[in-house]
């Protein structure tokens, strides 16, 4: 199954290429699924056509579906929602807006990777299209199961045993409603779904992250940021979507200016995302609507080509020996001028920049190495670990990991 993401700053046409990408690639003959996880739904205002919270065929080939969040309540979360309603009426809350308040933050988020992992599992589809929110809630989106994951390693066992102890002694006199089995099952099955997602997620075989961008200063600069954090998560980025090109066949003193300034901008994604595949597409003449439209927007695209083909595998992350030392490669193309912070503790290396912050299991052969630093390399963040046989003390053990910080830029 081939899974293509597409975000971008808002308003730049992430809706209208996503739709253009899926319509084609049905046309090719590929099972397609059209996945919008945007709250504010516009994908069937761009395709003209009524989606819902279920699976909905729209063409031959090609599905859709616009996660509804009370659909998902009804359907995959009763068991946690209904504790957590249990309990917040225990409280003195009405009935209603326990219900309400039922939903916990993050269900939009996992609901709409399960999907993804429910595709995957049923292999019902050859080619999944995720139109997305704007960037930063996709950044969330696609960082939750990193996040999420790293909090159920280290407090999911222990919360199960505080609950197990609370159900033998207090739990006989208190009128507050404890988990059930089935409660803590059903967190057991998410933390195990999450990293099934992140897996496929992560493989740039399957999964790859296209950025839309306009030639504008304010959607370079954000796209810019964008491309770091994804490869800080561990996303392949593999192409960027210019949408929205004026045609250099306009004329009159307006165009003109707007045409110069558009040249800089083309220049400056040029020199900046090099060299990443690019896409490209005019301003249309109206406004792109419907199946017809949305057809000439996937000429423009792609002209006779495959709209899944995979143009670039490149891992954002990758592990070398260099000279005595061993190195950790993180790709960062735009770090910019952000500290950042290293964390080690046992075989977790922690890796913050700015406010996201990223945990990447160490392989046991760096496991307790001592880290002595970072520096940027051409793109690349390169975090140094004591070489093989380095910082051992009497009875051969290595010194502990320890904090570095400094400025990325």
């Amino acid at each position: 199954m081939r899974v293509i993401i597409y975000t971008g700053k808002g308003g730049v046409g992430k809706t209208s290429v996503a739709a253009a990408t899926a319509l084609r690639a049905a046309a090719m003959g590929h099972r397609t699924v059209i996945l919008s996880t945007d709250a504010a739904h516009s994908l069937s205002d761009s395709l003209q056509f009524q989606l819902s919270g279920k699976v909905t065929p729209i063409a031959k080939n090609l599905d859709g579906i616009e996660v509804d969040m009370q659909y998902e309540l009804e359907t995959r979360w009763k068991e946690i929602q209904s504790y957590l309603s249990d309990f917040l009426a225990s409280q003195g809350m009405d009935a209603v807006t326990a219900k309400e308040m039922a939903v916990f933050p993050g269900m939009e988020l996992m609901s709409a990777l399960f999907y993804v992992e429910d595709f995957h599992k049923d292999k019902s589809y050859d080619v999944v299209v995720m139109d997305t929110a704007p960037t930063a809630d996709t950044l969330r989106l696609l960082a939750f199961p990193d996040t999420a994951g790293w909090y159920f390693d280290r407090l999911f066992h222990m919360l199960r045993n505080v609950i197990k102890v609370a159900r033998a002694t207090v739990g006989r006199i208190i009128t507050t409603p404890l988990p059930t089995d089935r409660f803590l099952e059903d967190l057991e099955n998410l933390r195990e779904r999450l990293k099934y997602v992140r897996d496929i997620l992560t493989d740039p075989e399957i999964t790859s992250v296209r950025l839309v961008v306009n030639p504008e200063k304010m959607v370079i600069s954000e796209t810019q940021r964008a491309y770091t954090y994804l490869c800080l998560y561990g996303y392949t980025v593999e192409s960027i979507v210019v949408n929205r090109v004026v045609p250099k066949e306009l004329g009159g003193d307006y165009w003109k200016a707007k045409l110069e300034e558009q040249s800089r901008y083309m220049r400056a994604i040029d020199e900046s995302f090099s060299p990443l595949k690019t896409l490209e597409a005019k301003l249309m003449p109206r406004e792109v609507l419907g199946m017809k439209a949305l057809d000439r927007l996937a000429d423009e695209l792609f002209k006779d080509g495959d709209p899944s083909e995979i143009y670039s595998t490149e891992s954002p992350m990758k592990m070398f020996d260099e000279g005595t030392t061993s190195v950790l490669a993180l790709k960062l193309p735009f770090p910019m001028n952000q500290k950042l912070e290293l964390y080690t503790r046992k075989d977790d290396l922690t890796v913050q920049l700015g406010a996201f912050k990223k945990s990447i299991t160490l392989p046991h052969s760096m496991t307790n190495r001592k880290l002595l630093g970072a520096e940027m390399d051409e793109g690349w963040l390169k975090i140094r670990f004591e070489g093989e046989g380095d910082g051992k003390g009497k009875g051969g053990k290595r010194r502990r990991g320890r904090k570095a910080t400094r400025k990325a830029s």
